[in-house]
């Protein structure tokens, strides 16, 4: 089967089968293959099948597509090996392994002429040296003990998922074979470059090195020289003579490798023996050296998956709600061209509009289509939470900052790192988180509640509310400055009644969604369904569109749906618009939300949990609305 292979870039060694007719290759999503990298165009290049043959052509890309190093002009025939160069991206086009094998410049023969003469996996290997170790120590030997250890450490090493688990073999390879006193695995922070030590006994990266008795001294001295170290008599060692942990807990003798990959410092191991222990000798170095450098290969392996993995992760949430932005209107199509223009700045954004405009949608949208969008997208309801909770939340807390607290806990612009922190419903936040939210944004410093240390965060805020905070400020229930700092990019949604052309689109969107999701047979709605949806004043936004749709659909009983299925409150007076079959005077927001909300509590006989689920919105928002509306 024809392949394309990465051999450069951020996809570099990933292989995509041709299967369909037609592919597409660039950093959008929406292309067959979707490869990240600012350099190339959002659809860069195309093949096309015609038989046999597969043609490459240049999709208007900005720098243009380079095949085997010049670049193309319309349609081009390619054949296997051809190297396809796009940015500073090479891929090659391949028929299949046989040509990726040629291509590496093997012979597909090379195995015929082969004489095997033993097979020998990793298993045999150990058994092999566990044998020869127990012959070597009845000699009074120790050579092999020391292979048998490292062995036995690599398998363990391979098959290790976290680093949790790696420094607990690495931990028990160590002590089984050097008999230390301690041992301690030491990571450098990637970010910050700070070391975090793993500590047996709570297993958890909790403490910095000089909180723990070992030798930072050491430890300093590996970091900075990039070098192993052995202190026999670590007392009597002039390169430690000043370090006070040496002498205070009487370190007798210490080894301390590093653990890289090329020039790139992952972190070290650190071993001792205190009081009248003997000392550390060069063969134990050379077997800590050993291990270090096998443990540098996971710890990589290690955080390669779990990065793929939050990735991945991140990617899929994304695009559940990247599609959901559904319209053709010149009103939607004035919030995608914003979109388009706001996504790819670091500004704060600000989105106005009605409940059930989609604002949290917008704020995604931003997200996944900015530089930021492999890193974490965060969302709170600033009006769910009490004060003293939407900070914890925020701004996370330390233990026994107030009753419950057992524990440390990271806030949200904390989880956000790197990424984007949604704030629905701002115009809801108490004047004292206001404060601290303001501070957060402009230092780019948070400090946890109960906390007297900042903590550096680089976090994207974007911020939504149904109020007019302009009204707020001048009424005093909105500090100015924040509003200042939140209002740099600014998009008001359309709600739904002005953009009556989009109602269909978006009742046959969730038609399908609903019909997918609920396991039904394929269901249509009938002309009529339509039509009474279009001229409808949807006070609910989208949402209340959604959640009707979805309500015929798990009650539907036939093939289609009719007037008959619309829900109950569809034939109240007063809800459509002027031409409608039900018309009547103009409401206020207000009225016509009190109506909705008691309605749907008297669709579910009371049930405030089920109403919010209806809604959409948290119990705590339900709650405070049934208080204003005198509904309890």
């Amino acid at each position: 089967m024809p392949q394309l292979v990465c051999q450069s870039g951020p996809n570099q060694g990933t292989v995509y089968d041709l299967i369909d007719d037609r592919v597409t290759v660039g950093r959008g999503l929406e292309n067959t293959i979707q490869i990240p990298s600012e350099t190339i165009s959002r659809t860069h290049f195309s093949l096309a099948r015609r038989g046999e043959d597969w043609f490459l052509a240049d999709a208007g890309s900005r720098n243009g597509t380079q095949l085997n190093g010049r670049r193309i002009t319309g349609e081009v025939k390619l054949r296997a090996g051809d190297r396809i160069e796009i940015g500073n991206i090479a891929i090659m086009f391949a028929e299949g392994e046989g040509e990726m094998i040629r291509q590496a410049g093997l012979s597909d023969e090379a195995s015929a002429d082969l004489k095997v003469s033993d097979v020998l996996d990793t298993d045999i290997f150990t058994d092999r040296a566990k044998r020869r170790a127990a012959d070597a120590a009845a000699r009074g030997e120790r050579s092999e003990r020391g292979l048998v250890t490292l062995l036995e450490f690599a398998r363990q090493a391979h098959s290790a998922r976290s680093l949790p688990d790696l420094f607990a073999e690495l931990t028990k390879a160590i002590e089984s074979e050097l008999d230390p006193h301690r041992v301690v695995p030491i990571l450098i922070d990637p970010k910050r470059g700070g070391m975090r030590p793993w500590v047996k006994a709570e297993s958890a990266f909790d403490k910095a090195v000089s909180e723990i008795p070992i030798s930072q001294t050491i430890v300093n001295y590996v970091r900075d020289k990039r070098v192993a170290v052995l202190s026999e008599e670590t007392r009597q060692d002039n390169r430690f003579r000043k370090a006070l942990s040496i002498h205070e807990q009487k370190i007798t003798s210490a080894l301390c490798a590093p653990m890289r990959i090329g020039d790139a410092l992952l972190g070290m191991i650190y071993a001792d023996r205190l009081g009248d222990a003997l000392h550390f000798d060069s063969g134990d170095l050379e077997l800590l050296n050993a291990i270090a450098s096998q443990a540098a290969v996971a710890i990589a392996n290690i955080r390669s998956l779990d990065r793929i993995g939050r990735e991945r992760q991140v990617r899929e949430k994304q695009l559940r709600g990247q599609y959901d932005i559904v319209g053709n209107s010149p009103a939607i199509q004035h919030v995608f061209r914003f979109i388009a223009k706001a996504a790819p700045t670091a500004s704060s954004v600000l989105i106005l509009g009605e409940s059930g405009t989609g604002k949290e949608l917008v704020a995604r949208a931003i997200h996944v289509n900015s530089p930021r969008r492999h890193q974490p997208f965060e969302a709170v309801n600033c009006a769910a939470l009490a004060q003293s909770l939407l900070e914890s939340e925020l701004f996370g807390h330390v233990k026994g900052a107030f009753t419950g607290a057992d524990a440390d806990r990271p806030g949200l612009f904390e989880l956000a790192d790197g990424g984007t922190l949604f704030l629905d419903e701002i115009g809801e936040m108490p004047d004292g988180s206001q404060s601290k939210l303001l501070r957060v944004i402009e230092q780019g410093e948070v400090r946890r509640v109960g906390d007297v240390r900042d903590r550096h965060v680089d976090v994207r805020v974007i911020a939504a509310t149904n109020k007019r905070l302009d009204e707020e400020v001048r009424a005093g229930r909105f500090r100015e400055d924040l509003y200042f700092r939140i209002n740099v990019l600014t998009v008001e949604l359309p709600p739904l009644r002005q953009r009556p052309e989009d109602i269909a689109l978006l009742a046959e969107h969730f038609l399908e969604e609903f019909v997918k999701s609920c396991g039904r047979p394929s269901l249509t709605f009938e002309p009529e369904v339509l039509e009474l949806f279009r001229k409808y004043d949807w006070p609910g936004n989208v949402r209340e569109l959604r959640n009707a749709v979805e309500r015929m659909v798990v009650m539907a009983e036939g093939d289609k749906l009719g007037p008959e299925d619309i829900p109950y409150e569809f034939q109240k007076e007063g809800r459509h618009k002027k031409g409608a079959a039900l018309t009547g005077e103009p409401q206020p927001l207000r009225d016509i939300e009190r109506e909705h909300i008691s309605l749907v509590l008297e669709h579910t006989g009371g049930n405030k949990k089920e109403a919010a689920r209806i809604l959409e919105i948290d119990r705590s928002t339900l709650y405070a609305k049934l208080k204003t509306y005198d509904l309890m």
